[in-house]
């Protein structure tokens, strides 16, 4: 164990935690920017966390925003209450945010022989300490009064069940830790004696909020429709995503399908890394930003109903519901990019790699210098067709990633000049593809309609 004791020492907004005048405490299984919080009258609270560095022994404590706590009294309650930390450290390490909100806690924490530091940019660990600590915020084990819903006494109830949740890891000596050696370290870490903090003379608040406290709804999505639900095993009120789905169906023909399994924006983020154009591209054909894409196809924000139909058309994304999900109805041209993401459209397209994809080369003629070219052809469907760039890695693995790949096909010239004019105009702009793709199979009607593919 090294001889120099540290903690993390990290204050913010708490993420998943708000509290409501109905029903105290509220957990909120995904974060919600602040403005939106109110409009569920959700007040939010201020984290203050301590971490021993390198060890996953964390306690930690909160406030309302409005009686924010001195930094000295926070430090010097958990120095003298959590047995974990074992006392005062020798270092503390801070961000550069709490430093400039607390010009003066170095010289204060001097005087009782605990050196500050300010954690470089780029460290990883104090802000991991810091994500860790949120993320636990919405499990703490909630053994005490979950009937009192004032301010005061909700946060008071949090703070014991906070320190409970430190208390019983502690005396479980982190069973649940898998790590033998993080458990070496943490049986040597409980076994130092404690080091007592001198008492300090309050002298007030030591610090200044800032934005910085909410730094993390940068990133959040745009809000959606969320309702309470209370929790019946612990007596928490979850504030969950959800809202009630719509029974009309659009003129334009398309259904607003609800159920528990919605996997278009898994498809359309496949599909999107797939398209022969950039996902930018595809959003502003779509008339949405990149980012408002981004957040549809990781599930963080759904589009709007309207926006969503524009953009299933563009991709030729259809709802089956003899299977109950959406499909990729195609033909469109693919382009080999990711091999998960190829690996996924094709067995989509193929149903399940029902068909017998060949790269085709001309009988005659050179081929084409830059691309390959792969038809994936199915019985009585139209084709669909890849491209893979020479001298690509993913181009390699094509016969791994197309299930029942069969091998390299000779074709006419005229037919392959036609593929690769053809993969040419729909690589133009996003709504170019199935456009192009459909002239293409029309082209070609004979040789695959009631029939398996014939390329000549």
């Amino acid at each position: 164990m090294q001889s120099t004791r540290e903690h993390y020492f990290y204050v913010s907004i708490a993420k998943f935690l708000f509290h409501h005048p109905d029903h105290g405490i509220v957990s909120v299984r995904d974060p919600i920017k602040l403005k939106d919080a109110k409009r569920y009258r959700l007040s939010p609270l201020i984290l203050y966390g301590l971490t021993v560095v390198g060890l996953p022994i964390r306690w930690m404590t909160f406030t309302s925003v409005d009686q924010p706590r001195a930094f000295r009294d926070v430090l010097l309650e958990a120095w003298s209450k959590a047995e974990g930390l074992r006392g005062r450290p020798d270092i503390l390490r801070i961000n550069r945010h709490l430093a400039m909100a607390s010009p003066e806690l170095v010289q204060e924490m001097a005087k009782i022989q605990v050196q500050v530091e300010v954690a470089d940019a780029k460290e990883k660990s104090l802000p991991a300490a810091l994500r860790s600590a949120q993320d636990s915020c919405r499990w703490l084990l909630g053994k005490h009064d979950k009937e009192e819903r004032s301010l005061a006494g909700a946060i008071q109830a949090l703070c014991q069940d906070a320190l409970y949740d430190h208390d019983v890891h502690v005396k479980s000596d982190y069973k649940d830790v898998n790590s033998r050696d993080v458990k070496d370290r943490i049986q040597q870490w409980l076994s130092l004696p404690s080091q007592m903090p001198v008492p300090m003379v309050s002298g007030g608040l030591d610090w200044e909020l800032g934005p910085w406290l909410s730094s993390w709804e940068s990133s959040l999505p745009p809000d959606q429709p969320r309702h309470f639900s209370p929790d019946g095993f612990d007596g928490r009120t979850w504030l969950l995503i959800g809202e009630k789905a719509p029974e009309d169906i659009v003129n334009n023909g398309h259904y607003w399908i609800y159920s528990d399994y919605d996997n278009a924006a898994e498809i359309t983020k496949n599909l999107v890394a797939c398209w022969p154009n950039t996902p930018a591209e595809v959003a502003k054909c779509a008339g949405i930003t990149l980012r408002e894409l981004q957040w549809f196809t990781s599930g963080n924000a759904p589009l709007d109903r309207h926006v969503r139909f524009d953009l299933e058309d563009l991709l030729g994304i259809e709802y089956d519901e003899s299977m109950g999900s959406y499909v990729i109805a195609g033909p469109c041209v693919l382009m080999a990019k990711k091999p998960m993401a190829l690996k996924e459209v094709y067995e989509d397209l193929s149903k399940g790699g029902d068909a017998s994809p060949c790269e085709i080369v001309p009988r005659q003629g050179a081929a084409d210098p830059s691309w390959r070219y792969v038809l994936i052809n199915m019985y009585g469907e139209p084709p669909s067709i890849v491209m893979a760039p020479r001298g690509a890695k993913i181009t390699e693995h094509i016969p791994d990633l197309l299930m029942n790949f069969d091998g390299i096909k000779q074709v006419a010239p005229e037919f392959y000049r036609d593929v690769v004019a053809t993969c040419a105009r729909a690589s133009r702009e996003p709504t170019a593809n199935i456009r192009e793709t459909k002239d293409f199979v029309k082209r070609y009607e004979q040789q695959w309609v009631d029939c398996a593919w014939q390329s000549e």
